[in-house]
């Protein structure tokens, strides 16, 4: 047979497939390559897994496999710690408490001008989505990764940046990003049915970050721009929120030209929404950022000192009274007694006033130390140092110290002017810092008790120690309260004492001396006050004893511990600043004691008081004509005695009596001045009473501390916020008080021979009597007053409880 021979293979024709016998149509082979169809058939996989894993993921998050979510009481009961204001009388924000610095406000208190720029800049479709906006998600990938442009924003809507700031973000390792941003977008949804959209900006702009550990936009304004959030411009409201994208980055102090592109950007997309005119949009452009920058826990900070004293003082009430409120996180207000215009005042008083006296004393020991070559005293310094107990804490030795302190580092050291870097060794830093001399001031309403003005010191930040509070050596301010004393056991302003010296037998032949080392002649009561003549203090102290003067001083509220010798004359006793104003203040009000008042009221964030101060009640604690007595002759002091200096330098007008003071070796100097509308007083010295001027004509209170008085006087009768306390008029003395001061200062012994020759000296004795009398009948009637008044209400209580046991 023959074989078939073998057929060539047929092209395509494109003619229809031919049916198989079954008569179904032969499949077609895919001419798709193998690579594409197995990664289509993976990539459809992957999808599909992907959904599963991600829905798995959802659920895992849901029932909370990565931490239970919050629910809707959670969500309810959102409060964010806020911190507590500290106010001043006349309403100035002094300084808050806060763990995080943060002040809540309402939705009212909120400027349109702020949610429209948050709007614009970080969810445009706000006001429309339900927590999460699904059109923002395609963009987000298009627009932010893909092309790289960070102008639209991120993809997290406003509910869900407020979940994030409120409960964090939890480690979930590889998982951590799709976890946390499921757990933000299920509880965004919730915070949505619990919280209107109001509501929802509101915690958003009470809890957002600002940077430097400023929180909430009403903080962040009165950092940047020392206002309420109602009064920021859209220019200063584009600012802030433009900060919230990179606080750090945007900020405007910082970072000022990155802060003005960012705010631009904010304008710009405030145009785009709708909420900006073209035409505003090219005013504000133009303009600069303008900063008002208020750190209120920093170096220019008012009332530093006071800040920190009255942190414990509240701190104290809030226990005495019971209360479970949290100083730091519940946003209390705390009402004080300082006026602003006089702690203003005060504090540029002391730094002006240091700044110079500082330059002379340091020109009066060039090249040369107050502890001479004693190298103890400056390494008994250097232990109290924070490096020294740092280096020893981490278990340096001795050896290792001492070289560290002895080896030139760069080192920040104080000056007037601010800090300044220098090469030395800590231990001549010590010695350095030792040579700065110190300030306190305060001022005292005489009538109420309120402290106007507190300044505790030249720096808060690098010398913590408060100089109102702390007792040195009072000096001849402590000498009102002998001549006081001396009043009301008799003596006339016009009685004259020999200006001799006077040895107390009975105290180790104890000899005060005068600081000008003269003696001769006599002076009167009034002029040996005014002069501070300390051998006529003595001999006043040696006529009426030691437990006069300490009784007139207890009377006027010195509680310090008084020696018991004749030495108390001449002010050796130590007494805080504080105290010593206040107990002034007895002279100032005819007689009546008060006690210095810091803080008028607490009150929540809410509004509700929580304390408030009781009114306070003076005393009547000295004779009124002994008060008014002393008074009068004080004025002598101001007007032309020692302290003559704040009427012909400083043009101090004011009605004002006062007393300087000095103490041993120049180490403290004081002044204190009374007026019928404010007390007030400084001291200046060195942190160790070794570090003094030399010289008693740069050392003397009237050279150091009177200054500081003076300016702060003449500055605030000057101010039209202030002037009206230094206005007050002394009440008016009577004509006897008069009579009884109308006599010269000072006489020499033939002087005194004619004085005594006009007024008989029999007959003045017998005055002297008489006046003794009088006022121990005045202090008798009191008493017998007071009891009178006790009666009265023990009688009332009485009746009261013989009513209830009736009724029982």
């Amino acid at each position: 047979m023959k074989s078939k021979k073998a057929q060539p293979r047929r092209k395509p024709s494109g003619k229809a497939t031919p049916r198989a016998k079954n008569g179904r149509k032969k499949k077609k082979k895919s001419t798709a390559p193998l690579w594409r169809r197995l990664l289509i058939k993976y990539s459809l996989l992957a999808l599909l897994a992907g959904l599963i894993g991600l829905f798995t993921l959802f659920g895992a998050v849901y029932i909370g496999l990565f931490g239970k979510l919050p629910d809707k009481e959670t969500l309810l009961g959102l409060r964010n710690t806020n911190a507590s204001e500290l106010y001043s009388a006349d309403g100035k924000l002094l300084g808050k408490y806060f763990i995080e610095n943060r002040s809540s406000i309402g939705f009212d208190d909120i400027p349109e001008t702020v949610i429209e720029a948050l709007v614009a800049t970080e969810d445009s479709r706000f006001f429309t989505h339900e927590g999460i906006d699904l059109y923002s998600i395609p963009r987000v990938v298009i627009k932010t990764v893909i092309l790289r442009d960070r102008s639209g924003g991120g993809g997290s809507t406003i509910s869900q940046q407020l979940i994030k700031n409120l409960f964090g973000r939890s480690d979930h390792g590889a998982l951590s990003m799709p976890v946390n941003k499921l757990k933000e977008n299920v509880t965004a949804l919730k915070l949505e049915e619990v919280y209107s959209k109001e509501e929802i900006i509101t915690l958003y702009l009470n809890t957002v970050s600002f940077g430097e550990n400023v929180f909430g936009i009403k903080a962040a304004s009165q950092r940047y721009f020392s206002k309420l959030p109602k009064e920021l411009t859209v220019s200063e409201a584009a600012v802030l929120i433009g900060m919230l994208k990179a606080n750090t980055s945007y900020n405007p102090r910082l970072y000022p030209e990155a802060s003005l592109r960012r705010r631009n950007t904010v304008l710009a997309l405030m145009v785009r929404e709708g909420f900006l005119e073209a035409d505003a949009f090219n005013e504000l452009t133009e303009i600069p950022i303008k900063l008002n920058y208020r750190k209120l826990d920093g170096r220019e900070a008012p009332a530093r000192y006071f800040h920190a004293f009255a942190e414990r003082e509240v701190a104290q009430i809030l226990e005495e009274t019971g209360s479970e409120y949290d100083l730091y996180r519940d946003g209390l207000v705390v009402k004080t007694t300082l006026n602003a215009a006089l702690q203003s005042h005060a504090e540029n008083a002391v730094h002006d006033q240091m700044k110079k006296l500082q330059a002379a004393f340091d020109e009066h020991w060039a090249g040369r130390k107050p502890w001479g070559a004693d190298e103890e005293f400056i390494w008994k310094s250097a232990r109290n140092s924070q490096r020294y107990k740092r280096m020893k804490s981490s278990g340096a030795s001795d050896e290792e110290i001492r070289t560290a302190f002895t080896t030139k580092t760069s080192l920040l050291r104080y000056t007037s002017d601010g800090m300044e870097q220098a090469d030395m060794t800590p231990l001549d830093s010590v010695a350095y810092h030792q040579m700065i001399l110190q300030a306190g001031f305060t001022a005292i309403d005489p009538n109420s008790g309120n402290v106007l003005a507190y300044v505790g010191g030249i720096d808060f930040n690098q010398f913590p120690y408060d100089h109102v509070r702390s007792a040195r050596q009072s000096g001849s301010t402590f000498k009102p309260f002998v001549y006081a004393a001396a009043i009301d056991a008799g003596f006339s302003p016009c009685d004259y004492i020999e200006n001799e010296r006077i040895i107390f037998a009975n105290y180790d032949d104890w000899s005060p001396e005068n600081a000008g080392g003269e003696y001769g002649g006599y002076y009167s009561v009034r002029g040996g006050l005014a002069n501070s003549v300390n051998t006529i203090a003595a001999r006043l102290i040696a006529d009426i004893g030691p437990e006069a003067v300490i009784e007139m001083a207890r009377s006027a509220g010195i509680t310090t511990d008084l020696p018991k010798g004749p030495a108390i004359s001449l002010g050796v006793a130590d007494i805080s600043l504080i105290e010593l104003t206040t107990a002034y203040a007895v002279f100032a009000n005819g007689g009546k004691r008060i006690k210095p008042v810091f803080i008028t009221s607490i009150a929540t964030a809410e509004g509700e008081i929580i304390y408030e101060a009781p009114k306070s009640k003076p005393v009547q604690a000295i004779d009124p004509e002994t008060a008014l007595t002393t008074m009068y002759m004080m004025q002598s002091v101001v007007d032309s005695g020692t302290a003559r200096s704040i009427r012909s330098t400083s043009g101090v007008r004011m009605p004002l009596a006062g007393k300087t003071g000095t103490t041993q070796n120049n180490a403290d100097g004081w002044f204190i001045a009374a007026s019928p509308g404010m007390v007030c007083g400084a001291w200046v010295g060195g942190e160790s009473p070794l570090v003094r001027f030399r010289s008693t004509a740069l050392g003397q209170g009237a050279r150091t501390a009177l200054p500081i008085v003076g300016t702060f006087l003449r500055k605030a009768e000057t101010d039209n916020a202030t002037a009206a306390i230094t206005r007050k008029s002394f009440p008016e003395v009577s004509a006897q008080i008069r009579l009884d001061s109308y006599c010269a200062m000072y006489r020499d012994k033939m002087g005194l021979r004619l004085f005594e020759s006009l007024f008989d000296g029999e007959a003045r004795e017998e005055k002297r009597e008489l006046r003794q009398e009088a006022r121990e009948e005045r202090r008798e009637e009191r008493r017998r007053g007071r009891e009178e008044d006790g009666k009265e209400k023990d009688g009332w209580m009485r009746r009261l409880i013989d009513k209830f046991k009736k009724e029982d």
